[in-house]
Parts: C-alpha cells; sequence; structure tokens
C-alpha cells in the first residue's frame, strides 16, 4: 500500500505540474492578448491620426487651388472683357473712317497711299533726277480696292485685338502664384 501511495503521490505531483503549467499557460496567453491588443489599438489610433491629418492637408491644399483657380477665372474675365471693348473701339473707329470715307465726294473718296519705293522699283523717268532708297509716291486705288483695304484693316485690327488677348490669357495662365 505504501507502495500505491508512493505511486498516486508522484501522480498527484505530475498532476499537480501540469495544472500549474496550464495555468502559467493561460496567464500567459491573456497577458499577452492584452497587450497585442493594446499594441493593436495604439497602431488603429495612430493610423487614424494620420489619416486626418492628410486628409486636412489635403483640404487645405485643395482650398488653396479652389482659390487661386476663382483668381485666375477672375483676372481671365477681366482680361476678356478689356480685349472686346478694345477690339469694339478698334472696329467702332473703323466703321467711323469707312462711313467718313464713303459719304465723302468723289475726289475725297479717293484713297491715297503713300509708299516708298526702292530706286530700282521706282518708275521714274530721266528727267527727274536722280532716286535713292526713300524716294516717296503716291498710289491711287479703285473704289473697289479701297473697300478692300477697310476689310483688311478691320481684319488686321480683330487679329491683332485676339493676338493681344491670347497673349495675356497665356500670362495669366502661367502666372506662378
Amino acid at each position: 500500500m505504501i507502495a500505491l501511495l508512493k505511486q498516486y503521490k508522484l501522480i498527484a505531483a505530475g498532476a499537480a505540474v501540469l495544472a500549474l503549467m496550464a495555468l502559467s499557460a493561460a496567464g500567459a496567453w491573456q497577458w499577452q492578448g492584452n497587450a497585442y491588443g493594446k499594441r493593436l489599438a495604439d497602431q488603429a489610433k495612430a493610423r487614424e491620426t494620420f489619416l486626418r491629418q492628410v486628409a486636412e492637408v489635403n483640404a487645405a491644399v485643395i482650398l488653396k487651388q479652389q482659390a487661386g483657380r476663382l483668381a485666375l477665372e477672375q483676372r481671365l474675365a477681366k482680361a476678356d472683357q478689356q480685349s472686346t471693348e478694345k477690339l469694339t473701339h478698334a472696329l467702332t473707329e473703323n466703321d467711323r473712317l469707312e462711313r467718313l470715307y464713303s459719304s465723302a465726294d468723289d475726289e475725297r473718296r479717293r484713297l491715297r497711299i503713300e509708299v516708298t519705293l526702292a530706286r530700282n522699283d521706282a518708275i521714274v523717268s530721266a528727267a527727274t533726277g536722280s532716286g535713292s532708297v526713300g524716294d516717296a509716291a503716291s498710289v491711287e486705288l479703285s473704289a473697289a480696292a479701297g473697300r478692300a483695304v477697310w476689310d483688311i484693316r478691320r481684319g488686321m485690327k480683330q487679329d491683332q485685338a485676339a493676338l493681344e488677348y491670347l497673349q495675356e490669357w497665356a500670362r495669366e495662365v502661367t502666372k506662378r502664384n
């Protein structure tokens, strides 16, 4: 019986050791779970903070870009208005001159253009003397050619206004804020 008791004592000691090991493992498991859970919670909080900061910075950048875009649109609208006014004024002046020209009597209606001719282009008789670069001559245009000159002038004014507007537009668009 003593041998049996020793055997039970040994089994009881082994069971106690196993129970202690199981309790230790469960305690360690619980402790690590809590520590790991805390780390995950801290990481989640840090990520949330980071994402909020990124969103705030992005919102600030977007607001700045929107303000810049609004300012650019206002400058372009002002340039467009000024260009349109200049074009309207130039075309009105052209129309006024054309009306003045067309309402004049026949003598004044003739459109004369002063031209400068190089010596070899001038049709000058030998009796007129020697010519040089810069000799001036007067050319008289027909009525149809005179109207064509006014149309050409109108087109030039429109093209000039469009070019000035596009140059201003390009300057505004490429301007650094």
